[in-house]
């Protein structure tokens, strides 16, 4: 019979340094493909030097698809070297479907690829396999029969075998887009097409600042969509939660379109990508420094002169993470300032039996977003996240840590809050007890 034991939360909470959740410190660009020079001048605009860059392979044919030695000669003879994010589709142009991969028919594809990273030294890189997938524009489109199903299967494939070469070490970022497209009459919806925990690191979303709705002229509506609709900012934030994984945008940036659909040079959104960035776990982002005939999201070519201030401001040297007024559409963060963050925990144990973590906790009520929480057990770390419940001002996590290996002393348990624009960010710790 297993009888709960009690808990006894202890240590000190601290507060962690503003800069933990500081959005500059986690920025990248895409600046054109194989292009150091170009990511150069946009950190010289910036008055900053990045933490990632962003590229993509040709999706035209197989070979371009897996010949991945001109990108990798262009950023490893750069000092960016070994810090890119690969974008990797996951079918080219010239055919091939889900349905098709899923049976791993094109593992080999794939195994030259890691290969090639490895060989390289970019076998820890940060791999993005078919993005948007539930838009309707990219071959890997899910909106096709069996579309969901068939593209989970199709990416374990490619997951398993690139992780199968000896040296690998990548990361896989699960990127759909803001809004899925309609396909016959219903949206396509991302869920679906999740693969599983085990194969995906990172939960990303492409965003830009384009709206079709009747009040795409204003500002604070076209925010709100991005973050209300199917697919949008509040479902990736929470979707992420759910299965422990951090956050990323690939690409996010301005749209300034010639049919009348973007958002034009707009601060207000450049600040609300920052306050969402920093208050909600993000690995990393990066902007989209580029133009072409349909979407012209270029910062610093001109057309921009008040978003790309605000970007600097926000995102450069001076940059220190501080929260924003989030009912304002521009100005500087409000001179009252954030409050304390309360923060506890007020249970905490793992079931032996069945291996789950149970962690009760109370919050302050103005907290938002997600808390990271960490255990350490038997010399080793497990890491995820859990939304917070600001209504109740309380946590409650329960969580199977299958590889968990606590000795009968217990394990140490932490919660780190990042803060917000009305509390500080704040950390706690507690002994958890085997029950």
């Amino acid at each position: 019979m297993l009888m709960a034991v009690a808990l006894t939360s202890l240590l000190t909470a601290t507060c962690a340094p503003a800069s933990a959740s500081n959005p500059a410190g986690t920025l990248g660009v895409y600046a054109g493909s194989g292009k150091p020079d170009a990511v150069a001048a946009f950190e010289s605009r910036l008055g900053r030097p990045l933490n990632q860059v962003h590229d993509y392979q040709p999706r035209d044919t197989w070979t371009g698809l897996t010949g991945i030695g001109w990108a990798l000669g262009r950023w490893t003879a750069s000092r960016y070297a070994h810090r890119v994010v690969y974008s990797i589709p996951m079918l080219p142009d010239s055919g091939g479907t889900l349905a098709t991969g899923a049976t791993g028919a094109y593992n080999d594809r794939f195994r030259i690829l890691a290969h090639t990273l490895v060989a390289n030294g970019d076998g820890a890189a940060s791999l993005r396999l078919g993005w948007e997938f539930n838009g309707n524009w990219y071959r890997w489109s899910i909106g096709v029969a069996n579309g969901p199903a068939d593209y989970a299967a199709y990416w374990r494939q490619i997951v398993t075998t690139m992780r199968s070469v000896p040296g690998a070490n990548f990361t896989f970022d699960w990127c759909p887009n803001n809004g899925g497209s309609w396909v016959n009459g219903k949206p396509l919806s991302a869920a679906g097409a999740y693969p599983g925990d085990a194969y995906v690191d990172y939960v990303g979303m492409d965003i830009y600042d384009q709206s079709w709705s009747t009040q795409r002229a204003d500002p604070s509506a076209r925010w709100k969509e991005y973050v209300s609709k199917q697919d949008g900012l509040g479902w990736q934030r929470d979707f992420a939660a759910a299965h422990g994984k951090q956050l990323t945008f690939p690409e996010w940036g301005l749209a300034r379109r010639q049919d009348g659909y973007g958002g034009g040079d707009s601060p207000y959104f450049i600040e609300r990508m920052y306050e969402w960035i920093r208050t909600n776990p993000v690995a990393y982002h990066n902007y989209f420094e580029f133009a072409d005939s349909a979407l012209d999201a270029a910062l610093f070519n001109g057309k921009s002169p008040n978003a790309a201030k605000r970007f600097v401001e926000l995102f450069g040297p001076t940059s220190t993470g501080a929260a924003l007024n989030p009912a304002a559409p521009a100005g500087p963060a409000p001179s009252t300032g954030p409050v304390p963050a309360r923060l506890s925990i007020t249970r905490a144990r793992i079931v032996d039996r069945s291996q789950r973590l149970e962690l009760l906790g109370s919050i302050s009520r103005l907290a938002t977003g997600s808390v990271r929480v960490e255990i350490l057990a038997g010399g080793r770390r497990t890491r995820f996240a859990a939304r917070i419940d600001g209504k109740r001002g309380r946590l409650r996590i329960s969580r199977r840590i299958p590889r968990l290996r606590a000795h009968r002393g217990g394990a140490i348990a932490t919660i780190s809050y990042a803060g917000n624009a009305r509390t500080r960010p704040k950390k706690v710790r507690a002994r958890v007890r085997r029950v």
